[in-house]
């Protein structure tokens, strides 16, 4: 990887005149800064702006250590296809050296995110520099990337000011080359910590069922985060300590221009973010004029001729399985769309799924999110629509296509033992790592409360979905509500 030699500079001047620093210099670089490190949530922002800063900076090569770039050396992947450090059984861990100033920034946007969104002078995600990224996979030579940058992700409206919550982090490694920047291969990785994914296990295990069944989706394992905060001030520094344990994150795997060339035959095609319609590939020689088409389908012959009906529906059917909330099953923003050349059209990419399994525990009559949703009828309170899902299912072909997706769903990836088991394992692999997790906003038996809560959720979703299949499979009809009669 390469070192930028100016732009840091920039970038640190422009922080340091943020948290109050005065001085010409800063003043005058924190201007050249501002485009080049912003990432202001447009279509464009992780792409042109850093195409912008490698064209006019000079970089140079960092010393490794060693006579070769040990980022070239990739572990191969795993069964799955995924990349190594998404295996199920690792375990990895992340050094990151952030300086002080940035370590602030950071805090200072998380706990004032959702008051900074209308603010057209500050940027709650913006990237900023990362001092050094440090990995080592087993077997391989250590990895320290110097250009890489960190900025926090998630929705700023769920996030909880310190210490009631710890920050979630993107690190980009793309950001100051465009063309080659990467840590393995990949251009960012994630780190999430859902306030109420209280076992750290559902978008893990929800996406590997997901996967087992047939469903694209990408890659996810848990992972350790170990954070060195530099400080600039010698006496600050020697007061501080060292590097420190920053807690248990679920590693996922970004959906973006590596995922596609991973998971399709054809990654040229262009990926869409559901939540804001914001494109995030070929941004700028795409039309919106397809995905309009499919957005405002009101009739099965639209939808049929612009989206993917049979593996929309295996989408449809495994988030019901789960259940999800967030998901396009229950007429949530969480997923993407992928135009895909290939086949000519759309496909639904899974996406965000910690509200799965157990989020589903509303006892009280009427809740939002009562235990063992039915399949069919069912869709959160708040729901953006989902006419993709309702326009197929008025149909009696599609509809006993979907009893079908149910079934193998079922059958392929929702078993009790085998959930359990890998239940089990999760818990083995993490357990140690999460209690010694000082930043995650609850005690340790509310984790170890949880994890008996998933299996015990996973065993009576198991049980209402066999009898919800007999009764379809054994020739029930549709009330008028939707409901199977026997």
């Amino acid at each position: 990887m390469n070192r930028p030699s100016c732009p840091y500079l920039a970038l640190l001047s422009s922080l340091l005149s943020l948290v109050g620093c005065t001085g010409d210099s800063a003043s005058q670089t924190s201007t050249e800064a501002e485009t080049s490190t912003s990432d202001a949530g447009s279509a464009t922002s992780e792409t042109d702006s850093s195409s912008t800063e490698a064209e006019s900076d000079t970089q140079t090569s960092p010393d490794l250590g060693t006579g070769e770039d040990p980022n070239l050396d990739i572990p191969p992947p795993d069964a799955e296809g995924c990349h190594a450090i998404y295996a199920q059984d690792h375990f990895p861990e992340f050094h990151l050296v952030v300086q002080d100033i940035v370590w602030d920034k950071l805090q200072y946007y998380w706990d004032n995110g959702e008051l900074l969104e209308d603010d057209p002078d500050e940027d709650a995600k913006e990237y900023l520099p990362l001092e050094v990224f440090r990995y080592q996979h087993p077997g391989y030579d250590e990895i320290e990337i110097y250009d890489a940058e960190i900025r926090l992700r998630g929705n700023e409206t769920n996030w909880d000011p310190l210490p009631g919550d710890k920050m979630q982090f993107q690190i980009g490694f793309h950001v100051n080359d465009p063309e080659t920047g990467n840590f393995l291969g990949l251009e960012r990785i994630l780190f999430d910590a859902a306030t109420f994914n209280r076992t750290m296990m559902r978008d893990r295990l929800a996406l590997q069922i997901l996967r087992d069944v047939g469903v694209p989706a990408p890659c996810a394992n848990n992972a350790r985060v170990y954070v060195d905060v530099e400080y600039l001030d010698p006496a600050e520094e020697a007061e501080s300590g060292a590097e420190f344990f920053y807690g248990v994150f679920t590693n996922i795997e970004k959906l973006d221009e590596t995922y596609l060339e991973r998971a399709w035959a054809d990654p040229s095609g262009d990926l869409w973010k559901r939540a804001s319609w914001e494109l995030k590939t070929n941004v700028e020689s795409s039309t919106d004029t397809r995905l309009d088409a499919l957005e405002a389908a009101m009739t099965l012959a639209t939808v049929e001729t612009y989206l993917d009906l049979e593996a929309a529906l295996r989408l449809f059917a495994a988030d019901a399985a789960l259940p999800d909330s967030d998901g396009p099953w229950a007429g949530g923003l969480n997923y993407y769309l992928y135009d895909d050349p290939s086949s000519g059209k759309f496909q639904l990419l899974p996406w965000d799924l910690d509200n799965t399994f157990d989020r589903f525990d509303d006892t009280e009559p009427g809740g939002a999110y009562p235990p063992n949703p039915d399949p069919i009828v069912w869709e959160k309170a708040n729901t953006w629509g989902r006419p993709w899902f309702d326009l197929p299912l008025e149909d009696p072909i599609w509809h006993a296509y979907f009893i079908d997706m149910m079934r193998e769903v079922v059958d392929l990836g929702y078993q009790p033992d085998i959930l359990h088991a890998r239940i089990d394992d999760y818990d083995a692999q993490i357990r140690d790592a999460v209690h010694a997790d000082a930043y995650k906003p609850y005690p340790n038996d509310t984790y170890d409360y949880k994890v008996e809560q998933l299996h015990d959720h996973i065993q009576d979703q198991y049980e209402f979905l066999e009898q919800w299949l007999a009764c379809w499979e054994g020739g029930g009809t549709p009330d008028a509500e939707g409901y199977c009669v026997p």
